[in-house]
């Protein structure tokens, strides 16, 4: 790598039926105090506006690709293997930059240069751009809390490009909606996870995220495959040793909030009961609390 100042950053954004956001989106990007990147747009198959959207932006920096629809984690792949920067990160296509985002990174990696992966904070927002829940600085590096639940998210991590194409998503459309933590996972057992604890991006809470729409069946494939591809990974193993237990603990209790919040009370406390199971010391989780009031009271 050359100078910092020289330092092309890829911005890959997968998208799907996504024309009331993604305009907003993209104006994030173009806003950003760091001007020396690339945004990479793979509409996986959309049926609305989207490419009318994006192609009402006149920018070269924008490149717009369209393809078949198979899932968020197979369109980040192809937009990474069309990517140029010594970085690359991702954003959704209903997410949101602050203008600081880039500059952000560029002055991270000022201070540790040659940083493999590291990782920025967000808000997760209201759609009025209220502050629903604030970000919790998280240590440096990540790599042993991540047992402990995905506190990542796509547009916070910023990733050598050469990484990347060595270590895809993985394509499993089971497994999309865990997709990124599997990959997180994967990582974190092989290169130091890095993070800079600035808040530099929201995620946007609305209507369409909301587990209110729970498919029971494809939830639990999501949650299966996740344990399983992590579970079956040597270095993971060899890495995290015992505190495997600890992510399929988490997976389950995860599995656990949503299906008690979906109202599938019985389903529920099934994997509650098998959460704490690989892990005791999970029942005093905070989570396991809330996911008990869950299946009481609903």
């Amino acid at each position: 790598m050359s100078t910092l100042s020289a330092v092309l950053i890829s911005i890959v954004v997968p998208t799907y039926n996504r024309e009331a956001y993604i305009g907003k989106t993209i104006r994030s990007v173009l806003d950003q105090k760091y001007q020396h990147f690339e945004l990479i747009i793979v509409d996986d198959g959309s049926t609305d506006n989207t490419e009318k959207v994006v192609t009402g932006f006149a920018d070269s920096r924008i490149r717009y690709y369209r393809k078949s629809n198979e899932e968020r984690a197979a369109a980040r792949n192809y937009g990474v293997n069309r990517a140029s920067g010594n970085y690359i990160t991702f954003l959704d296509s209903d997410d949101l930059l602050k203008p600081n985002h880039l500059s952000e990174a560029i002055h991270f990696l000022k201070k540790n240069p040659g940083a493999e992966i590291f990782s920025l904070g967000y808000d997760i927002v209201r759609v009025d751009g209220s502050t629903l829940y604030p970000w919790k600085p998280l240590p440096d590096p990540v790599n042993n809390k991540l047992v402990e639940g995905n506190f990542l998210s796509c547009m916070g991590v910023f990733v050598q490009r050469e990484i990347l194409l060595q270590n895809p998503f993985n394509p499993d459309r089971d497994l999309s909606g865990s997709e990124d933590y599997e990959l997180w996972i994967r990582l974190a057992a092989r290169f130091p996870i890095r993070m800079h604890n600035v808040v530099t991006a929201m995620l946007v809470n609305h209507e369409a995220r909301s587990v209110l729409q729970l498919d029971k069946v494809r939830f639990l494939k999501r949650i299966t495959s996740a344990n399983k591809y992590i579970q079956s990974d040597l270095q993971v193993a060899q890495f995290y040793g015992p505190k495997v237990k600890t992510i399929g603990s988490y997976l389950d209790l995860y599995a656990a909030l949503h299906l008690a919040m979906a109202g599938y009370r019985k389903s529920a406390m099934r994997f509650l009961l098998k959460s704490i199971a690989q892990n005791p010391a999970a029942i005093l989780n905070f989570r396991t609390l809330v996911v008990v009031k869950k299946i009481l009271l609903r």
